[in-house]
């Protein structure tokens, strides 16, 4: 699942990760193998999407699903990055793309910068805000091409959420469980009122008991209405159904 070029960085990964995660409660992923295969594995799982798998500098062979040209992929912001995945692993495995993690809590974005630092990675960056006011500021408001998720909140939250920062025809990810059915029936309203249209469900499974677990892609089809997103809270207390 990992390029071997690659596992030299991504281990010097997850021992930063870890000795801050002593210091400060980024993950639940505590041992060597939890976090290497619950946080790093798990965040690398979208480098199976074609889009962003054509980035690499030695590009595998592209899967035929889910596809849509790369050309357009220069800048990817990470949403609730909390401990920085799939922020910290993607930025490694696409060195000239342009990441930015958001977290809306200082300790957080200040852990995942000393990260940065350590690992020198000039590619990757994180800020502290919330969704609501920075989705609304001329320096962020659709300005990626890609938005990443792994936070936990349902699909409709996710979306107001994520939306106001990707560009007209940019990609929103998100991480999921693959038993989803309702949440993804009470996200019919948002995906049509945010213009973003479920393109591709990539399933992929974890090494040993971990599972089957899937990305959803979704496109933004146009400019977002300037109604989005709302004040900050109302996404997650009355979410769009």
């Amino acid at each position: 699942m990992t390029d071997p070029a690659l596992e030299p960085r991504l281990r010097q990964l997850l021992t930063v990760f870890l000795e801050e995660n002593k210091k400060l409660n980024l993950s639940a992923f505590r041992t060597e193998e939890q976090c290497w295969i619950g946080n790093i594995l798990d965040s690398l799982a979208a480098l199976e999407l074609p889009f962003l798998s054509r980035l690499l500098p030695h590009p595998p062979s592209p899967s035929p699903n889910g596809g849509g040209g790369a050309e357009g992929v220069r800048e990817l912001l990470d949403l609730g990055t909390g401990g920085g995945f799939p922020l910290l692993p993607l930025a490694i495995a696409l060195p000239d793309v342009r990441f930015t993690g958001l977290d809306s809590v200082q300790k957080k974005v200040d852990a995942v910068n000393r990260m940065i630092g350590t690992l020198a990675l000039p590619n990757a960056r994180c800020v502290c805000g919330r969704a609501e006011e920075l989705g609304r500021s001329d320096a962020y408001r659709e300005r990626f091409d890609v938005v990443t998720s792994r936070a936990v909140s349902d699909v409709n939250v996710l979306l107001e959420y994520a939306s106001p920062f990707v560009k007209p025809g940019g990609r929103v990810v998100l991480w999921k469980s693959v038993t989803i059915d309702q949440e993804l029936h009470d996200s019919l309203l948002a995906r049509a009122e945010l213009s973003c249209h479920l393109i591709h469900q990539h399933v992929y499974e974890l090494p040993g008991d971990w599972g089957k677990r899937q990305l959803l892609v979704f496109e933004k089809s146009s400019p977002l209405s300037g109604k989005y997103p709302r004040d900050i809270g109302v996404p997650k207390k009355d979410p769009l159904k």
